[in-house]
């Protein structure tokens, strides 16, 4: 007979390898579609494994929403955290404006393309976006308020309009969509440009390219170096 100790530590182990298992099928092919069959399976886990540690599959999938919140929390936290101590101290200098926008660009580039962290993760947030499901707003609350925000903080700083204005939200969209768009359909721009996958020149290229392309788009200098800017 097990020890309690060894019994919780296969039943984390269990629960680790439903949530990892979860992660790529919904990532790839949506909630409606994956079966707890096939949950199963990739997990190599048996079927009851679902309702003894989560409820269901609903469940389960909620509490997939609420661990890639915990998860990305490390990265996009302090960023979002310090991007708005970072507006405040420049005191809307045009120039300080840009440091700290080139920083946060390539902050985030780095998360979305210099690493393997939202290879699954990107894909099932897009899956929420396309086709909301009822639990979209785990993921609304937990992190993407959160950081729309703080890019529609430095927009109003940047254009001199109220953090209230609608315009600010709908510009602060777009900066966002000018980041993620390389994390999220990097499969179009390898095709177009030959690559099979993001070198370290290629994120050189794309992280200044991005921050030139932000940087215009909010009516911000380059700065002087072409450098990184602070980090936020």
């Amino acid at each position: 007979m097990a020890e309690p100790k060894e019994a919780l530590q296969r039943g984390d182990e269990t629960r680790a390898q439903l949530l990892d298992a979860a992660l790529q099928l919904f990532a790839v092919e949506g909630y409606e579609a994956v079966s707890t069959r096939q949950l199963a399976a990739k997990s190599g886990t048996n079927i009851a494994a679902i309702g003894y540690h989560f409820g269901g599959k609903r469940e389960l999938y909620r509490a997939l929403l609420h661990q890639l919140v915990a998860d990305t929390e490390p990265f996009f936290g302090p960023a979002s955290n310090g991007l708005r101590a970072a507006i405040i101290e420049a005191k809307g200098n045009q120039a300080a404006l840009a440091e700290i926008v080139s920083g946060f660009v390539q902050q985030l580039l780095s998360i979305f393309i210099g690493s393997d962290f939202m290879r699954w993760r990107a894909p099932l947030v897009m899956h929420e976006y396309s086709n909301p499901s009822e639990d979209f707003d785990i993921l609304y609350q937990g992190r993407i308020a959160p950081l729309h925000q703080s890019i529609t903080a430095i927009v109003s700083a940047a254009l001199g309009r109220d953090d209230n204005d609608p315009r600010c939200a709908i510009r602060a969209h777009a900066v966002m969509g000018q980041i993620f768009v390389y994390g999220i359909a990097r499969v179009v721009l390898w095709r177009r440009l030959g690559w099979d996958s993001y070198g370290p020149d290629a994120i050189e290229m794309i992280i200044e390219e991005v921050r030139a392309s932000v940087l215009a788009s909010l009516g911000l200098p380059m700065p002087p170096t072409g450098g990184a800017g602070e980090k936020t």
